[in-house]
């Protein structure tokens, strides 16, 4: 079963949970996550959450090869959005987004891939905060980041604005073209066979 919120409460629910005052300016921006040719004919848009299990397979066991064959091939853009919806995802992706753009996505594939280790772990903070050591932030600059609700509230923004626009309800979700989405984690031939019926590939 996905990893799923009631999409018409995913604001309310994140103030609750990181206790932010939340307002609806459009002027804070976050820098978006890209990997893949600038000029692509498939752009794939994924919103996922550093704590759900069904994210961590996705990029266990499909990602690389969609990064192998879609990618690195020239025919996917693919696009990296946080969607934490949990105070510990929300804390793992402020981590993320406090180191250079450029190691992002090494960074949120180091969390997936130890995901069990802190995620579920009696201690998850302090498992979060061994990971985040080896991305070379200092105990001092872990805990700045976690009560850093500027950079929280960027990443609630992002929320709620794909959600307006897409009805995001589970992760991970992707998003083909700004037209087609697709829910849960699939397998290579999968995801595949998805975008073929969407007549995007041959």
């Amino acid at each position: 079963m996905t990893f799923k919120i009631l999409n018409t409460f995913i604001l309310i629910l994140a103030k609750l949970l990181i206790g932010l005052n939340f307002s609806f300016a459009n002027d804070i921006k976050l820098p978006s996550i890209v990997v893949g040719e600038k000029n692509a004919p498939i752009v794939i848009k994924e919103y996922f959450s550093l704590t759900c299990s069904h994210c961590a397979s996705f990029h266990k066991n499909t990602y690389p090869k969609v990064k192998k064959e879609l990618i690195d091939t020239g025919k996917v853009k693919f696009e990296f959005i946080d969607y934490p919806l949990d105070r510990l995802a929300m804390f793992a992706a402020s981590i993320a987004r406090s180191i250079p753009s450029e190691s992002y996505v090494e960074t949120t594939s180091l969390l997936l891939s130890n995901q069990k280790k802190w995620a579920y772990s009696k201690d998850p903070v302090t498992e979060l905060l061994k990971l985040s050591k080896l991305f070379g932030i200092s105990e001092k600059k872990f805990n700045e980041i976690l009560n850093n609700k500027e950079l929280m509230e960027k990443i609630l923004k992002k929320m709620e604005k794909e959600n307006s626009r897409f009805n995001i309800s589970s992760t991970p979700t992707f998003v083909i073209n700004d037209k087609h989405v697709i829910a849960g984690s699939l397998k290579y031939n999968e995801f595949v066979k998805k975008l073929k019926d969407f007549e995007l590939l041959n």
